[in-house]
């Protein structure tokens, strides 16, 4: 059976809240926010984006007074905007209905959190959520959108994600890549498209669309882990698999990130009939010449190709080099590889 079930992306909105964008979407990042069609301020002064989003970092997150997942984001919600008081904006906008979410409703829901829901709240006309929520194709709440100073959104999800913050800090600190964001949202998209093929067995159409997403995101390692099981298990085509890893090898060799993602996955396999130790050294010795000197994780995926084959004399030399150029959060586990390189070679002398 396959390992990497392509259907762990499918998304559960009714279940978690959190909601997924297909590839049909007429909003996505990049594009510019609509503007705001509020019925009524609840809580906090008006924003109108037109105006306004030049002046700070804006969050529009839809949610509704039913929905226990919004319950969960709003204490989250609340931290982000005492946070980030002075960069960012979070605006609550939820769509009154005659059901459980009527004004009289919201308004009691945000009146009884008073200050532990500290964020703008706005009652929406129903423009709002059909230009943001339908028109992204977002299919589940509570959902958010960051829009930046140029009243573009640059990321939308679960505010339940950790994510969220995450984006923030960089939005604020200037170091937030939107076009890498953008690739990222196609992939993801695509790949919840391929979750339909998974499901009906039909391999050969998730492994074409496989290898397009790895067009667009070299790196993505789940992208290759499930390239790798598909060729391995349901198609029986190894051959297939080692014809497409050559050519990606010589299209993104210069890709120092990719290649020891490749590398890694090449000998990831248990069944060692099934790794590819020359593809695999040449994926490795492809990174560390991108990194050679400067990045701790390509020098020490270099050092374990090299170990993989069993030259295990350059490899513990490699190792130490990893070791004095490693950062704080990744010392430990480089060291302790050389620790097991050494191992190795102390058990290899007992036994000539």
């Amino acid at each position: 059976m396959l390992t990497f079930r392509l259907t762990l992306l499918l998304c559960l909105p009714a279940l978690i809240g959190v909601a997924c964008s297909p590839a049909s979407a007429e909003l996505g990042i990049g594009d510019r926010a609509p503007s705001l069609s509020v019925l009524e301020w609840v809580k906090g002064a008006p924003v109108d984006l037109s105006r306004d989003a030049k002046k700070r970092i804006h969050v529009v997150e839809f949610w509704a007074v039913w929905c226990p997942p919004c319950k969960m984001s709003v204490p989250l919600l609340t931290d982000l905007q005492k946070k980030f008081k002075k960069d960012v904006v979070i605006i609550g906008v939820t769509e009154a209905d005659a059901g459980r979410n009527t004004p009289s409703a919201i308004r009691g829901f945000v009146k009884e959190r008073g200050d532990a829901m500290g964020y703008t709240v706005a009652i929406d006309t129903g423009k709002t959520t059909e230009s943001y929520m339908v028109a992204s194709g977002a299919m589940g709440i509570p959902h958010a959108f960051i829009i930046d100073k140029e009243g573009k959104i640059v990321w939308q999800g679960s505010p339940l994600e950790p994510e969220l913050e995450g984006v923030l800090t960089r939005m604020v600190s200037g170091t937030y890549d939107v076009e890498a964001a953008k690739v990222e949202q196609e992939v993801n998209q695509r790949l919840d498209q391929l979750n339909m093929f998974a499901q009906l067995g039909q391999w050969r159409n998730v492994w074409d669309g496989l290898t397009e997403v790895m067009k667009l995101d070299p790196a993505n390692g789940f992208a290759l882990e499930a390239l790798r099981d598909i060729a391995i298990q349901e198609l029986d085509d190894t051959e297939a698999f080692r014809k497409w890893v050559d050519a990606h090898l010589k299209t993104n060799k210069n890709n120092g990130r990719a290649m020891r993602v490749l590398a890694a996955t090449l000998w990831g396999t248990g069944d060692l009939s099934n790794r590819y130790p020359d593809l695999a050294l040449q994926a490795a010795k492809a990174a560390y010449d991108q990194g050679r000197q400067r990045e701790a994780s390509s020098i020490a995926i270099y050092a374990r190709a090299l170990y993989e084959i069993g030259d295990l004399d350059r490899a513990i030399a490699l190792q130490q080099d990893a070791v004095a150029v490693a950062g704080e959060s990744e010392r430990d586990e480089i060291r302790g590889a050389l620790e097991y390189y050494r191992q190795c070679k102390a058990l290899q002398a007992t036994i000539r």
